[in-house]
C-alpha cells in the first residue's frame, strides 16, 4: 500500500541531522514555495500539556468559523493525528502524495532535513494548499532549535508548564531549558505564559530581551463541568485537575488575539472548549477505566493529583521507556495505588516490565507482572473493584496501545 511505504520511508529518516539547526529546513521549504510566509501561527511550546492547550485553542478557533490547522506530535494511534485540519485527520492518500512531494524536493534541492522537519514541511504546505486561517503549531520538543521555529512571526507564542525531561537534548536544569522553551518568543510578539512559577524570572527575562509582552494566566479556579478565570465561568470538557490552568493558559491566548482584531465571540469560547477533544490526557475510556500519557515527572504529579480527587482505590496499569527519569515517576505514583500491574512494549526503548516491578516492589506490596498489554488490562478489570479505578499510564505509546483495545471492544464480554 502506498500509505504504507510512505509512512516507512518518513520512519527511516535519521532523527536528527548534521548540521543541527533549521538552515537546510529553511531551504526545503523555499525550494517548496515557502508556505510557512502564508500562514498565520499560535506557537506553543512548554513540557507539559501543549497538546491540551492546542486542541482547546484549535476547537474555539474552529467553532468561530475559521479553518484551523493543527499540527501535534508524537500521536497516540495513527501518524495521521499529527496534522488536522478543523480535527479532520489528514487523509491517508492526502498523506501520501505530500510525503513523496517533500521527498522529492528535498532529495533534488539536497536540502536534508531530519524526520520531524520533514514531517512540519508537509504540515506547512498541507495547511498553506488547504488555506488554512491559522495553524496551531505545537513544538516538537524545544524551541530555539526546534524545527516548528523555522517560522518568522506568531499571532501568539505560548508557553505551558515546563518541567524537566529531555535534558540529553535541552539542558541540565530546569532553567537551561526554560530559555530553550523561550526561544519561540518572537521580537515585540505577544507571550501568554502558564505560572511557571519556578522559572518565572527567566520567562520574562527572555521576553523583555525580545521587547515581548507578556501575559501570565494564573488563578483559575475548577468549579462542576468546568473552570472560573478571572470572575468568568467556562465549560470544560477536558478532565483532570492539571486542565484548569491549560484552559487558562488557552483563554488568554485566545483573548489576547481578540485584542489584536480577530473576532472569536464569547459564544465560540465557550462553545469550542465544551466540545474539545484530546485522547489520552486523563480520559476515561470506560467509567472506572482513564488513559494517561504522562511520562515525565511533572505530568505524574499531576496524574497523581487529578486520582486522589476521585477519592477511590486505584489500580495501576504501568510501563514506561527506559530513557525517561522512570525511577522518580515510580515512586511519585505508586504509593497512590492499591495495586499495580506492570507491563510493557514491544518497542526497544521500552523497560522490561519484570525491572519495573522490581523497582515498585520496594514501595508498594502488591506488584504483579503482565508483560502483554491486553493481558495487563484485562488482569486490571478483573481485579478492580465496584467502587476502584483502572488507571493506565507511564506512556503515550502505552495509551495508544489501551484506547486501540478498547476501540475494538476486545474486552467487552471482561
Amino acid at each position: 500500500m502506498n500509505y504504507t511505504r510512505a509512512l516507512e520511508f518518513v520512519h527511516s529518516i535519521p532523527k536528527f541531522q548534521r548540521p543541527l539547526g533549521n538552515a537546510n529546513l529553511r531551504r526545503l521549504l523555499e525550494c517548496l514555495g515557502s508556505p510557512q510566509e502564508s500562514l498565520e501561527f499560535i506557537h506553543i511550546a512548554g513540557t507539559n500539556g501543549k497538546g491540551s492547550t492546542a486542541a482547546m485553542i484549535a476547537s474555539v478557533l474552529k467553532e468561530q468559523g475559521y479553518k484551523t490547522g493543527l499540527f501535534t506530535s508524537p500521536f497516540i494511534e495513527v501518524f495521521n493525528e499529527r496534522i488536522k485540519i478543523n480535527n479532520v485527520n489528514i487523509s491517508d492518500e492526502a498523506l501520501s502524495e505530500y510525503i513523496w512531494f517533500v521527498k522529492d524536493t528535498m532529495e533534488k534541492s539536497n536540502a536534508y532535513v531530519s524526520e520531524f522537519a520533514f514531517i512540519t514541511a508537509i504540515a506547512m504546505v498541507y495547511f498553506k494548499n488547504a488555506k488554512c486561517d491559522f495553524v496551531v503549531l505545537e513544538t516538537g520538543m524545544g524551541g530555539k532549535y526546534d524545527a516548528t521555529n523555522v517560522i518568522d512571526e506568531s499571532v501568539v507564542s505560548v508557553l505551558t508548564s515546563i518541567g524537566l525531561d529531555h535534558m540529553q537534548y535541552l539542558g541540565n536544569t530546569i532553567e537551561e531549558i526554560a530559555i530553550e522553551k523561550c526561544g519561540i518568543i518572537k521580537e515585540y510578539g505577544t507571550v501568554v505564559s502558564y505560572p511557571n512559577n519556578s522559572v518565572m524570572s527567566v520567562i520574562e527575562a527572555q521576553c523583555r530581551k525580545k521587547h515581548a509582552f507578556l501575559i501570565t494566566a494564573k488563578g483559575a479556579e475548577a468549579v462542576d463541568g468546568g473552570i472560573v478565570y478571572n470572575e468568568k465561568y467556562y465549560p470544560l470538557n477536558l478532565r483532570g485537575e492539571y486542565q484548569i490552568q491549560n484552559a487558562a493558559v488557552a483563554v488568554e491566548a485566545l483573548q489576547a488575539m481578540c485584542r489584536k482584531g480577530i473576532n472569536i465571540s464569547p459564544e465560540a469560547m465557550c462553545k469550542g472548549l465544551m466540545e474539545v477533544q484530546w485522547p489520552a490526557r486523563f480520559e476515561f475510556v470506560r467509567d472506572n477505566v482513564v488513559i494517561d500519557g504522562g511520562h515525565n515527572i511533572d505530568g505524574i504529579k499531576a496524574l497523581k493529583k487529578s486520582l486522589r480527587s476521585l477519592y477511590k482505590n486505584v489500580i495501576l496499569v504501568m510501563a514506561m521507556m527506559e530513557d525517561k527519569n522512570y525511577e522518580e515517576c515510580i515512586k511519585e505514583i505508586v504509593p497512590a495505588a492499591r495495586m499495580l500491574i506492570a507491563t510493557e512494549l514491544n518497542m526497544p526503548r521500552c523497560l522490561k516490565a519484570e525491572k519495573l516491578a522490581d523497582f515498585a516492589r520496594g514501595i508498594n506490596s502488591e506488584v504483579v507482572v503482565e508483560d502483554n498489554t491486553e493481558n495487563a488490562v484485562k488482569r486490571a478489570l478483573k481485579e478492580a473493584g465496584d467502587e476502584e479505578i483502572v488507571c493506565i499510564c507511564g506512556s503515550l505509546y502505552l495509551a495508544g496501545e489501551a484506547r486501540k483495545i478498547f476501540s475494538k471492544n476486545i474486552l467487552q464480554n471482561d
